[in-house]
């Protein structure tokens, strides 16, 4: 599915509510065309004058805004750019955790890069590529190490104007990184109401209590979404709850994928 004319369309559409800026400022980071969506809850980065901070949520809809003429073709080509770019940012990483000298990544995008390898059976990868194939937002725009410390004004605001938006409603396959901003209780679920999805079970990683995970899926006559929720992928998570995972999103990916 060619989903970037509903990508332009929910920038045209954010940039015409000439909202409040702070909580326009990001949208995410990657391949707008990819089946997948990676869902995080915020961005670790809390310093608001580093670069970092810059790059990757202050101007984030601003980059995207300059690329609404993209086509699929330009979005495609992964190779073209040589500074950052939210479709390809800080290309040139390693499949390494960051030490301060091997060009390495952070934890969590590690993590990501290991679920990307599992599921495309690229074991021997030695890059940071999971942006080709994957499509990365976060619940909260506004960045904190700790929950607890975080701002979440932005919240509402982007569970209503972004993740409901045709453009992630779109994506085949979900993945929610850490579900602690979603309301859910045994009335209510705010997961099944948002991405029109039904719980179906839990399930734990090679019975390990600690590495749970929540499986989702829509009617059966409706295009096909499978939705999977779970703890941070970041610090702790089990190889086994990664290749299960990926096992699953393998079997949905055949599904979706275009018959020859």
């Amino acid at each position: 599915m060619d989903r970037i004319p509903k990508f332009k369309k929910m920038i045209s559409d954010l940039d015409e509510k000439k909202s409040d800026s702070e909580l326009l400022k990001y949208i995410g980071t990657g391949n707008p065309n990819a089946d997948i969506l990676i869902i995080g809850k915020e961005s670790s980065v809390e310093d608001e004058n580093s670069e970092q901070f810059k790059f990757e949520l202050k101007s984030n809809f601003k980059n995207w805004q300059r690329k609404r003429n993209y086509n699929q073709d330009d979005v495609l080509d992964f190779y073209t750019w040589n500074d950052y770019d939210p479709i390809y940012p800080y290309k040139g990483q390693k499949y390494n955790i960051d030490n301060g000298s091997n060009s390495g990544t952070s934890r969590t995008w590690y993590t990501y890069q290991k679920l990307i390898n599992y599921i495309f059976d690229t074991p021997n990868n030695k890059d940071i590529d999971f942006h080709k194939n994957v499509f990365i937002t976060e619940v909260n725009s506004t960045p904190g190490r700790k929950t607890k410390d975080a701002d979440i004004s932005s919240i509402e605001f982007r569970k209503d104007l972004i993740l409901k938006s045709d453009f992630f409603q779109s994506f085949p396959i979900v993945i929610i990184s850490g579900a602690g901003y979603f309301k859910i209780t045994t009335n209510n679920n705010e997961i099944e109401e948002i991405f029109n999805v039904k719980y179906s079970e839990k399930k734990l990683a090679e019975g390990k209590q600690s590495q749970p995970y929540w499986i989702h899926s829509n009617e059966a006559n409706q295009p096909s979404k499978l939705l999977i929720n779970t703890y941070q992928l970041s610090i702790g998570i089990a190889d086994d709850l990664l290749q299960e995972i990926a096992n699953m999103m393998k079997k949905e990916i055949e599904i979706i994928k275009p018959k020859s």
